[in-house]
């Protein structure tokens, strides 16, 4: 993972670079949800989210932790402080790191960042209710994602998101170059299993989470203006709150908080939040160097106006399977357009240091080629199509 991150850095160094030099700034934030196994001593009192922020703040992560849907499942936010691209990702890997150790001073036992707790919760919601249980007890296998929001900033700070093409255009590229790449945001085989949750173990009722590429402001590539993805009105906040912390008056901004939410991502040990930043800068580039040629296909729509995205349903393995026996990694290998946009970000670092094309570094191809060995030194000794073992339903297998 070293020299993936190694690569990664310079290469989200030369795609933010070559992002400013059209005149925008990039803005990119992420998401990450996990789960804990509280200790016996814990019980069942709540993680004290309170002091682990305070140790969060003392460790100069720009983020906070907070309790999310599942019991005993957190999700670690990065705040909106101004950082770049890079210190996004930086903050995010060391969070990674540390977070893990954290949170046992806290009260946990165990602690994972993996795609999927398996059994990690119990019930049965009512049918056409969201937060409704019935007395009927199941086991939850709780998926977990990364999600990286991206927004584009002009010169005067005002966010590109909310208003023209250019978020739409960034979006449907997303949605173009997802499939080839997806192993960038599914690093790992249970990154699959996550997808299919709803359809194979019959959960489409208690997760959310997105199962193929999709876009609109509800797919998981999705593009947030007035509305999020449970059709909520976004951007709200709240003015006066009562003794009781009722809000009481509101004022909404969505054109503040307008972006494209990919969440797709997979939480998993091997997620690099370099590579990820990386992908992400390198759509912004494609449609920013499209636009200037001129070489835009304009995006279709239907008659009500609306942007037409075709569904599709992404790789069911890494390595392969009986469906798809080349595995996502077999599309990254046979796919080079994001060492062409790495590579069309380098040109302007090697003309601005006078140098010719042949002394310099390959940064694209040496990344793509670092993702290939680490994916296949990780690759299980049997992968002739069979699909992965599903884990025992024990509560949260590690």
């Amino acid at each position: 993972m070293e020299r993936i991150s190694r690569l990664a850095r310079k290469a989200l160094t030369l795609l933010d670079t070559k992002v400013r030099s059209y005149g925008f700034t990039p803005v990119v934030h992420f998401e990450l949800e996990g789960g804990f196994k509280p200790s016996a001593k814990m019980g069942n009192k709540q993680l004290n989210f309170s002091a682990i922020n305070q140790a969060m703040a003392k460790l100069n992560l720009q983020a906070e932790l907070k309790p999310e849907y599942w019991q005993n499942q957190w999700e670690y936010v990065s705040l909106f402080e101004g950082q770049s691209p890079l210190t996004e990702a930086n903050n995010l890997e060391k969070a990674m790191q540390i977070l893990p150790s954290l949170l046992k001073q806290f009260g946990a036992q165990d602690v994972y960042i993996r795609p999927v707790i398996w059994a990690g919760d119990k019930g049965s919601l009512a049918t056409g209710s969201k937060a409704i249980f019935t007395d009927k007890n199941r086991d939850i296998h709780i998926p977990n994602a990364v999600q990286l929001n991206l927004s584009l900033l002009d010169s005067n700070g005002d966010n590109l998101m909310a208003d023209g093409p250019l978020a739409e255009q960034i979006q449907h590229r997303m949605l173009q170059t997802s499939y080839d790449c997806c192993c960038i945001f599914l690093p790992e085989e249970e990154a699959y299993e996550r997808l299919k949750l709803k359809t194979v173990y019959g959960l489409t009722d208690e997760l959310s989470s997105p199962d193929n590429l999709s876009g609109g402001h509800q797919g998981s590539i999705a593009l947030y203006r007035q509305w999020g993805k449970h059709n909520q009105p976004m951007g709200v906040e709240a003015l006066l709150v009562d003794a009781q912390q009722n809000t009481l008056t509101t004022h909404q901004d969505w054109r503040k908080t307008a972006r494209i939410e990919h969440r797709i991502g997979a939480a998993s040990r091997y997620f690099s939040p370099h590579l990820n930043v990386v992908y992400a800068l390198a759509n912004v580039v494609d449609v920013l160097h499209s636009r200037q040629k001129g070489a835009l296909m304009p995006i279709g729509r239907s008659g009500d106006n609306q942007q037409i995205y075709p569904s599709r349903d992404l790789p069911d393995s890494l390595y392969g399977s009986a469906t798809f026996p080349g595995g996502a990694l077999s599309l990254f290998k046979q796919n080079d357009w994001l060492g062409q946009m790495i590579w069309l970000a380098q040109s302007d670092h090697t003309v601005a240091n006078n140098k010719s094309s042949s002394e310099e570094q390959d940064i694209g191809s040496e990344l793509k080629q670092a993702v290939i060995d680490f994916y296949e030194s990780k690759r299980p000794a049997d992968t002739k199509g069979a699909s992965p073992s599903k884990p025992a339903n024990k509560h949260f297998a590690s």
